[in-house]
């Protein structure tokens, strides 16, 4: 099906990413003898730090810990709160950033929650509210064998915890998804799988690419069709990124089930966020808040100081 075919696309990729980073595989590669070169070797997998409260401080930022029962651990995540919030008692809009792999919550929020106060200060986008969970390595999926649950954490515990810790709105059409590598697939992959949580996903250089042999996302139900005109899509990746060549087949799925994207290639740029940043930073933002508006009344949300 579309669907499983998509989904498989996006986990390998995390998968690729845990398994030590994201360049490509050689097909061929030879010492000059004629004979296959020897594998390099693997460096030593990274200890995983889930809550790290002592990050640099950061303007408008304030640090959170979720009691991840899934986990079975303490989970950090940061929180930026756009100007007016501490003083006033109208619901803002959620942006959800997903950091790529080696990444904490206190990664991107710095970075990103700038490109966003810019963007509200030019009044080119309505006040937001950001949020920077630490995803560890998990490529936003769920290993329970591991006691790493990354989709659930973001989907059942990080979520409800944000709609009752703040005034947010909260319904599919003031919450999107985005993020840089590993985050970027996780957004894409967790926006199709939930469009009833979700109304826009945003990739920067996304890890979406596929080996044979993946998994498949267990627990996948929706078809790639019904997100057609209900969730809108946002990829951006340069043509020097080794995940390049993978949004090509990823595109072709979409493509298949005709569901609209919006798709930027960025001519000699590798896999650096600093860059994405520089060259794409107000247009991703404001794709993302391209569906805001000013708070409705009668949106769902639950109570928040």
């Amino acid at each position: 099906m579309v669907a499983s075919r998509l989904v498989r696309f996006v986990v390998t990729a995390a998968a690729v990413c845990l398994a030590g980073g994201l360049s490509v595989a050689r097909a061929a590669s030879e010492n000059g003898t004629g004979a296959p070169a020897p594998a390099e070797p693997q460096p030593p997998r990274r200890e995983v730090k889930w809550n790290i409260p002592d990050g640099p401080p950061i303007r408008d930022v304030e640090h959170g810990v979720l009691q991840s029962k899934s986990m079975e651990r303490e989970v950090g995540y940061n929180v930026y709160l756009p100007p007016g919030y501490k003083e006033g008692t109208k619901r803002y809009p959620v942006i959800y950033f997903l950091h790529g792999a080696g990444g904490t919550e206190n990664s991107d929020a710095g970075g990103f929650s700038s490109l966003v106060r810019t963007e509200i200060e030019a009044k080119r986008i309505p006040p937001v509210i950001c949020v920077f969970p630490n995803g560890g390595m998990s490529g936003y999926v769920d290993r329970p064998e591991q006691k790493v649950m990354g989709e659930t954490l973001i989907i059942k515990e990080l979520i409800p915890l944000i709609d009752s810790k703040y005034r947010t709105i909260a319904s599919r059409e003031g919450r999107v998804i985005c993020g840089f590598s590993m985050g970027g697939g996780g957004a894409m992959r967790l926006a199709i799988k939930y469009p009833d949580l979700f109304s826009a996903a945003a990739s920067w250089a996304g890890a979406l690419g596929s080996r044979s042999g993946a998994p498949a996302a267990a627990g996948m139900k929706e078809s790639v069709e019904k997100i057609a005109g209900k969730v809108r899509l946002l990829m951006i990746v340069g043509d020097q990124d080794q995940t390049f060549a993978a949004h090509a087949p990823f595109r072709q799925v979409l493509d298949e089930a005709k569901v609209p994207y919006t798709y930027r290639v960025l001519e000699g740029v590798g896999h650096n966020l600093g860059i994405l940043y520089e060259k794409t930073g107000s247009e991703f933002v404001r794709f993302l808040a391209a569906g805001f508006g000013e708070p409705a009344a009668t949106a769902s949300a639950s109570p928040a100081p």
